[in-house]
């Protein structure tokens, strides 16, 4: 039996069965658990994509794979004896977070653009944090985050997130062994470099002879990645062509670009781009699998199937990141705070 096998701990479930890998331990007390389904694999029906397995976050109990980050993220918090937490957020992370902080009796402000959809926010409601939207939802809440002293999850900043995240490639490891390829939507990369990070590890312990090739999938405003691959990028009239919503209200420029593009050139991969008619493409043949995902997971299979056919993979493995969630008309306002400074902030918190 391999080090990696021996490592595992298999009376845990979800995220939990990596815990002797990530960096810093988490108690059992404090470990905290929602449901996680795991690995799906799928067969599309079409000739050039059998070989594909989808990866299905968006069966996650809170929807997304911010599921894994937020965690062991919260669980953390609650080992450090924390009472309150801060997240700015454009809608998964912020329901995680929420679900995680009410079961670690935790008080949580979310921060929300004013465009987060009313559908993620009902999701949010549920666990009754403390909402706040704002035009400068991100500055405030590293306002709130410095001035009380108050721990920012927020992924893109938080460098604990990228362990949970690592469970992605350790759960595909160990019921799929060695995948050719794997293709997941980049905003701030934490999940990305999270699961690129997991690999290097298999790596460098010659669990693994080599990595897959890691695609960092992106499309509409965001390019920032796959621009450094797809030079035509540059040119605005290109970005025109797609009218994706997928990464809407993500992070643009990424704060780990360096450390994804040298994951990416590590694994042999490469940075893809997505437009319009590639989208279509793909959402057409999930939806005749009855497969209903984020636009995020869906621009991913869009990647996988182009790569999939110039490439020759045996085993693609392509990360549904988030669930297509029901359209929404109407949320609680009543329990949605407004503010656009620091002082209106403060009145909020006291």
């Amino acid at each position: 039996m391999s080090n990696f096998q021996n490592k595992i701990n298999k009376q845990e479930k979800g995220i939990w069965r990596y815990v002797g890998f990530y960096d810093e331990f988490i108690e059992p007390e404090n470990r905290l658990v929602l449901e996680s389904r795991g690995l799906a694999p799928v067969v599309t029906g079409a000739k050039p994509l059998r070989n594909i397995y989808f990866k299905r976050e968006d069966e996650n109990m809170t929807g997304s794979l911010k599921d894994r980050s937020l965690s062991y993220q919260v669980s953390l918090a609650k080992q450090n004896g924390k009472k309150e937490l801060v997240i700015s957020t454009s809608g998964n992370a912020g329901i995680a977070a929420a679900a995680y902080c009410q079961k670690a009796e935790i008080k949580l402000h979310i921060f929300i653009s004013p465009d987060t959809g009313k559908d993620k926010i009902v999701e949010m409601q549920k666990y009754n944090p403390i909402i706040i939207k704002s035009k400068k939802a991100i500055r405030l809440a590293n306002y709130l985050s410095a001035r009380y002293k108050t721990e920012n999850l927020r992924p893109s900043i938080n460098d604990s997130s990228i362990e949970g995240f690592k469970s992605i490639a350790f759960e595909i490891f160990e019921r799929l062994g060695e995948i050719d390829a794997l293709f997941s939507f980049v905003t701030s990369g934490s999940s990305f470099a999270g699961i690129g990070m997991a690999y290097k590890y298999l790596l460098e312990k010659n669990e693994i002879k080599k990595m897959p090739k890691l695609y960092a999938v992106q499309s509409g405003n965001i390019f920032s990645i796959a621009g450094e691959f797809e030079k035509n990028l540059r040119h605005i009239d290109n970005i025109r062509e797609c009218r994706i919503q997928a990464g809407r209200l993500g992070v643009k420029n990424t704060r780990r670009k360096k450390e994804i593009i040298e994951l990416i050139q590590l694994s042999g991969g490469s940075g893809l781009y997505i437009k319009n008619k590639e989208f279509q493409k793909a959402a057409k043949l999930l939806e005749e699998n009855n497969i209903y995902t984020s636009t995020e997971g869906c621009a991913s299979f869009s990647a996988a199937i182009r790569e999939g056919k110039k490439n020759n993979f045996n085993k693609i493995v392509c990360i549904l990141s988030g669930k297509l969630r029901e359209k929404v008309n109407k949320i609680d306002e009543s329990k949605i705070y407004e503010a656009e400074s620091f002082e209106e902030v403060d009145e909020i918190v006291y």
